[in-house]
């Protein structure tokens, strides 16, 4: 998943890609700062069993939720979270232009693949996008200050 902001207003793009230019470090460091919590808001809602639209998850099929049952799982909500491994495998890298998240194990990217198909948690929701948008204007005039 890439974060890049998009922006429809002519003067304002001009007026980014002058910071881009002469502020490259803490556009950087405020869009790694924005996946970070991205990478939060995303292992918060899946733990509580909602997608990126705030929707409930699907319900676990009638043998997975008996498997779950036999291990000592919790079966009252989807909150994709069997092991943990997968939820704290997500991680995050950025540079002056983007951020990318994405799943440092090859197999824990294979079950989020297969978790994704089913009940997509691994997006930004509508409001959620919003709320970046926020968070990264917040944290890169709060690294700009520092200069």
């Amino acid at each position: 998943m890439k974060i890049t902001p998009k922006i429809d207003d002519r003067r304002l793009q001009n007026k980014l890609k002058k910071q881009l230019r002469e502020q490259p470090r803490q556009i950087k460091k405020a869009l790694g700062r924005t996946a970070e919590f991205l990478l939060g808001l995303i292992k918060s809602r899946t733990l509580k069993g909602s997608d990126a639209d705030g929707r409930s998850f699907r319900p676990y099929k009638p043998e997975y939720k008996a498997f779950r049952r036999k291990k000592g799982r919790q079966v009252s909500k989807v909150d994709l979270n069997f092991s943990g491994q997968m939820l704290s495998n997500m991680t995050q890298k950025s540079d002056s232009t983007k951020a990318i998240l994405f799943f440092a194990n090859k197999f824990q990217a294979m079950k989020a693949v297969g978790n994704q198909k089913k009940r997509v948690f691994f997006a930004v929701g509508d409001r959620e996008s919003k709320t970046l948008i926020n968070f990264f204007a917040k944290e890169f005039k709060k690294v700009s200050d520092l200069i």
